[in-house]
């Protein structure tokens, strides 16, 4: 192992342990800033000379499977290291005027957690379980990088197999948890397989449910809505601050609300805690039923909104009940 192979393997192994998401290598003239985002919050953990921080780049974009030699385009890749429990890292570079930036996304391959797992409190998986046995509709996951979107919505792709014999599919970029129970589909956008093109090829295939690993522009909007009007589960995540926000921006993306009103089965605001033995759960703020069409309502009458997710309170029972530190502080909602 070289000298930059076994710093960058001390580095991932200290944000692993760190409980990070992501490593940001942000170049400066003489030092690049390393930073980890750590329950959402974004530090600068060191400072690197920038001779040393390039020779690291130059590496993950090797192992990565970028073009070490290009620095003038974006670059996406991935890549395992199985010295560090099999962490999967998905990797995506871009050139700024100082360098390369170069971002990492940590996927630790050992998080295969069962849906009961995921929760704080036992109630709300009651209502986890409840979304995995709907035969159809939109389900939207919102919340702040690293709150744990991507790690609910496998939990529920494994409950939903082991449950029925209905067909899965996933529509990813990258795919972030390689699984057999069901098929995964991998945008590629070098090879010009963009979103909208694996969705529609997705759908062709016949799927009772169908994930989308998130929603980002306007046409994935109207294709998963239209999934989900045709009789199909619909999983997908979108990045927002609450659940509100999440309707305000489909409508933003020009999804009709009658569309809306017929597709939308859920959307769920999560976020990250430590319990009292400081391992991460979940708290969850459901918006369905009633709440969601008269919340729909005053989105489309432009009426300011003022719903509540009810992630506070959830934080406050768990403290109540002795799961959470009493030092737990409020929920960001950035």
């Amino acid at each position: 192992m070289t000298i930059t192979q076994g710093e960058c393997t001390k580095l991932f192994r200290f944000a692993y342990e760190s409980h990070a998401t992501d490593i940001h290598f942000h170049p400066y003239p003489s030092h690049t800033s390393i930073l980890f985002r750590t329950e959402g919050d974004l530090k600068e953990i060191r400072r690197i000379p920038r001779a040393d921080a390039d020779k690291m780049v130059a590496h993950l974009k090797f192992q990565s499977g970028m073009d070490i030699g290009e620095r003038r385009l974006p670059q996406n890749g991935s890549m395992t290291m199985q010295q560090i429990g099999r962490l999967s890292v998905r990797l995506s570079m871009i050139p700024i005027g100082e360098g390369e930036r170069l971002v990492a996304r940590l996927l630790p391959a050992d998080e295969d957690l069962a849906l009961a797992q995921l929760p704080l409190l036992k109630t709300t998986a009651r209502d986890l379980h409840a979304l995995a046995e709907r035969e159809h509709g939109l389900i939207i996951f919102t919340g702040p990088t690293g709150s744990g979107k991507t790690t609910t919505l496998y939990a529920l792709l494994q409950e939903i197999t082991k449950q029925t014999h209905r067909h899965v599919i996933s529509v990813e970029d990258p795919i972030e948890k390689p699984r057999k129970a069901f098929t995964q589909m991998q945008v590629n956008e070098q090879a010009g397989l963009y979103y909208t093109d694996a969705l529609k090829a997705a759908l062709r295939h016949d799927p009772d449910v169908l994930m989308i690993g998130e929603i980002r522009d306007e046409q994935t909007a109207k294709i998963a809505v239209r999934a989900a009007m045709t009789g199909r589960l619909v999983l997908t995540t979108l990045h927002t601050r609450n659940t509100s926000g999440a309707l305000v921006r489909l409508l933003e993306f020009g999804v009709p609300a009658n569309y809306l009103y017929e597709s939308i089965a859920a959307v769920v605001a999560q976020r990250l805690v430590h319990d009292e033995r400081e391992q991460r759960k979940a708290i969850f703020g459901f918006l369905a039923n009633e709440p969601l069409q008269s919340l729909l309502d005053d989105c489309v009458q432009n009426i300011p909104l003022s719903y509540d997710d009810g992630l506070e309170n959830q934080r406050l029972e768990g403290i109540a009940l002795g799961y959470l530190p009493k030092k737990a502080g409020r929920l960001s909602h950035v």
